[in-house]
């Protein structure tokens, strides 16, 4: 039904607009309201419910709900990876913000392991997004690094910076800061 899925992205879009304010109280409601009618009018596991189980997931991890938040986060991967060709950038960008969720509560073996999946996915897309890459090496060679597992994180931390340079100008902070990392990891291996 075309004017329920309208009715349904109109909810999205609105919560979307909270979401930019910081309202994150009001775009979940908006997104909880969405919900049920993209379920009534969509095909199970569509793109567009997994895109609206994201967008939950993010509110309720910036409201501090981290695990319900990452129960969402989960069912909107499960339903990308059902709906989407397995390269495709939307999966890598649901494991990216489950590996940040598992970091913000200090669960750096399940962020280990979303920011790998994003990486094996990421490395596969057909317009790569270097930039993107390049930060998930570096968050995960910080993950690497609070597990004490100092050559791999050495390893990927050489990856963001090689992989930053196929993106960015000299002067990007990115850059920067994934070199100042890689210098502090090379400088405690010596």
């Amino acid at each position: 039904d075309v004017s329920l899925a309208d009715l349904a992205s109109t909810y999205n879009n609105i919560g979307l607009v909270y979401d930019q304010r910081n309202d994150f109280s009001a775009a979940l409601s908006h997104y909880e309201k969405a919900l049920p009618i993209y379920k009534k009018c969509l095909p199970a596991n569509h793109p567009w419910e997994a895109t609206l189980y994201y967008n939950i997931g993010l509110a309720e991890v910036l409201l501090g709900k981290h695990m319900v938040g990452l129960e969402n986060l989960q069912k909107a991967r499960n339903i990308r990876k059902i709906s989407l060709p397995s390269n495709h950038p939307s999966i890598a960008s649901v494991c990216n913000s489950i590996g940040d969720t598992y970091q913000e509560i200090r669960d750096y073996p399940n962020a280990l392991k979303f920011y790998e999946e994003a990486l094996d996915v990421g490395s596969r897309v057909s317009h790569v997004n270097y930039s993107n890459l390049a930060l998930t090496y570096y968050r995960a060679s910080k993950i690497l690094d609070n597990l004490k597992q100092l050559d791999k994180a050495l390893e990927y931390a050489e990856l963001a910076v090689k992989t930053v340079d196929k993106s960015c100008t000299p002067n990007d902070t990115d850059k920067v800061r994934f070199k100042e990392h890689l210098e502090q990891l090379q400088t405690r291996q010596s």
